[in-house]
């Protein structure tokens, strides 16, 4: 018998490392008719995220992502989440019909058709401040299929301003730093764009913020574009539309930064809670940050033996 679940183990830990760099995927998205208009853009601003996968390899990825500052409400999200989720709409539409992608394999793969290199990302977390409860930020995070939501006060920062300057998109810059939820984090912000925000969550400064670094290189953002765009309107995800489905969570920061944890900690218990109800036999998923895809069973016991290399969050509390 043991020597039956040692075999098990090492057959589980040989598919997990295996559908990491081959199987095909089971895609996250959200479709365009969740989202609502509620408000015009005045500011869009763009950014470059650079993030590490793990702490042993440090290999860098990218994400674009915005910044839309609107009458009332402030949006940040990914630029190419919505190229991918355009992708999925079109094939929905073609209603499936078989067809090869861009790299000549059979379905559909969206990184693929929306133009992505192999090191860039399409982080499915949005961020908005009034939306949507006034004088509160609201994130909603994509992961293994489901759709987790919480809310929290605007973060408050403490930030610390130095003497040093820099110019990025032709603004002067001052530099700033903070320490929030674990995490040591220097900033560029220019006091010539009188908005309090900018990327992630980072907000309180005189003057929209363009770059923002961490202290251990994990995690940068560097802006790229600044306009102000007419007759823009800003979309937002509908959570009174979704909330009345079954991939939808409504829970709590803590919660969410557990499960975040749990990507490299116990994947594999991570898959099984996501199984579709009633469910027997294989199943795939896939984790649209990351890119590990695990293949596992109703039959396979989560096992915290099976670990990926530790996958660095931004809040570490």
């Amino acid at each position: 018998m043991k020597n039956i679940t040692i075999k098990k183990k090492i057959l589980l830990c040989c598919v997990i490392i295996f559908t990491i760099t081959n199987a095909n995927a089971q895609f996250h998205y959200r479709s365009p008719l969740i989202k609502i208009k509620v408000d015009v853009c005045n500011y869009y601003v763009t950014y470059t995220y650079k993030f590490v996968n793990d702490t042993i390899k440090k290999e860098p990825y990218y994400d674009k992502q915005a910044l839309e500052i609107g009458d009332s409400i402030i949006k940040y999200s990914s630029i190419y989440v919505d190229i991918r989720d355009s992708i999925f709409i079109e094939f929905s539409n073609n209603k499936g019909k078989h067809r090869q992608n861009k790299n000549g394999s059979d379905g559909i793969n969206p990184n693929t058709e929306a133009g992505l290199k192999a090191n860039e990302k399409a982080i499915y977390e949005d961020y908005y401040v009034n939306y949507p409860t006034k004088k509160m930020l609201s994130v909603s995070t994509g992961m293994w299929g489901k759709e987790y939501l919480y809310e929290e006060p605007v973060p408050k920062f403490e930030w610390k301003f130095h003497p040093d300057t820099t110019t990025i998109l032709g603004y002067k810059c001052m530099k700033a730093t903070t320490t929030f939820r674990g995490r040591n984090y220097e900033v560029w912000f220019t006091p010539f764009i009188p908005i309090r925000y900018g990327p992630w969550k980072f907000n309180g400064l005189p003057g929209l913020i363009l770059k923002a670094t961490d202290t251990k290189g994990y995690f940068e953002w560097i802006a790229i574009g600044f306009e102000k765009p007419q007759n823009k309107d800003l979309y937002v995800i509908n959570f009174e539309k979704i909330s009345k489905g079954t991939h939808f969570v409504k829970t709590d920061r803590k919660s969410v930064i557990k499960l975040l944890h749990k990507r490299w900690s116990d994947p594999v218990g991570l898959g099984l809670s996501n199984l579709p109800d009633g469910f027997r036999g294989m199943y795939t998923l896939s984790d649209p940050l990351t890119s590990a895809q695990v293949i596992i069973s109703h039959d396979i016991p989560s096992s915290k033996n099976v670990q990926f290399s530790y996958i660095p969050i931004p809040e570490l509390e």
